[in-house]
C-alpha cells in the first residue's frame, strides 16, 4: 500500500486525526473580484482562521452551476476553511453558459464543454495567481473539481505547475488533454461504482494517469454510488477523505 492510501485508510480508522473543522458560524465569506482573461470573476472568499500564512483551494462546480447546490458547495468550502485552508468558490460561467453547458443533447454538451475548456482553464489559472499573490498565501495551492469542475481541475492541474494538489469528484481527463498532460500533482478521485453519467473507468484512468507520471494517486470508490454523492453517508466519508487529503499535500509541517 502506497503511503497515499495507507494514510486515507489511517483517516477513515481514526478520524480523530483530522481537526474538527470551524464551522458556518466561526468562517466568514466575503466576495473577491479577480481580473482574469475574458472577464472579471465574481468569487466567494472564505478565509481559514487566524493570520498566519496557509494554502488555498480553489472549487470548480458542477456542470448545473453553482445555484444548483448552494448549500452543498459552501459547505464544503466552509469546511475546507475551517481545516486551516482559505477556499475560493466561484463560478466560470459567463453569460449564458450555464445554458448551454446543460443543453439536453449529450453531444452538444460535449462539443461545448471542448470549446470552452481552454477558455475555462485560463481563468482558473488567473485566480490561482490572484491567491498565490495575497500575503496571506503559503504558496501551495490545491484545486477540487466536482464533475465537469473535476474534468477541468485536470485540465489546469496538467498545464499549471504551480498546482500542490487536486482532488476530482467523479471527473476523468478531458478528451482534449488526454495525449498531452505530461505533469499532474498528487492525486485523490472519488467515484460512485454505479455512476452512469461518468462511468468509473474515467477516474481509473485518471489515477493510472497520475501513477504513471509518477505522483500518488488514489482513487476512493463508493459501492452503489451514482453521480454526485452530496448527501448521506458518502458525502461525509467523501468530505472527511479530501479534506485530509487536501492537508497532507498542502500542509505537511501540521500534520
Amino acid at each position: 500500500m502506497n503511503r497515499l492510501a495507507a494514510f486515507l485508510s489511517l483517516v477513515l480508522l481514526c478520524p480523530i486525526l483530522l481537526p474538527r473543522p470551524a464551522w458556518a458560524a466561526d468562517v466568514a465569506a466575503r466576495a473577491v473580484t479577480i481580473p482574469t482573461p475574458e472577464h472579471p470573476v465574481e468569487a466567494q472568499l472564505f478565509s481559514a482562521p487566524g493570520t498566519g500564512k496557509r494554502p488555498a483551494v480553489i472549487l470548480l462546480h458542477g456542470r448545473q452551476g453553482l445555484d444548483r447546490f448552494p448549500g452543498y458547495y459552501e459547505q464544503f468550502a466552509r469546511a475546507v476553511a475551517g481545516a486551516g485552508m482559505d477556499a475560493y468558490l466561484l463560478s466560470y460561467y459567463d453569460g449564458t453558459e450555464k445554458e448551454q453547458a446543460n443543453a439536453e443533447d449529450k453531444t452538444v454538451r460535449q462539443a461545448f464543454f471542448a470549446g470552452r475548456v481552454k477558455a475555462w482553464s485560463q481563468l482558473v489559472h488567473a485566480v490561482v495567481t490572484e491567491a498565490l499573490a495575497r500575503k496571506e498565501c503559503s504558496g501551495s495551492i490545491g484545486l477540487l473539481g466536482f464533475s465537469q469542475g473535476g474534468f477541468l481541475a485536470t485540465a489546469v492541474a496538467g498545464q499549471d505547475p504551480r498546482i500542490t494538489a487536486l482532488a476530482v469528484f467523479y471527473g476523468g481527463i478531458p478528451g482534449l488533454y488526454r495525449d498531452s498532460i505530461t505533469h499532474l500533482p498528487p492525486l485523490l478521485a472519488l467515484h460512485g461504482d454505479a455512476d452512469t453519467v461518468v462511468p468509473l473507468s474515467e477516474g481509473q484512468a485518471l489515477v493510472a494517469l497520475g501513477r504513471k507520471l509518477g505522483q500518488p494517486a488514489e482513487l476512493a470508490v463508493f459501492p452503489g454510488a451514482g453521480h454526485g454523492f452530496s448527501k448521506g453517508p458518502d458525502a461525509a466519508k467523501a468530505q472527511q477523505l479530501t479534506l485530509a487529503f487536501l492537508r497532507q499535500y498542502l500542509l505537511p509541517a501540521r500534520q
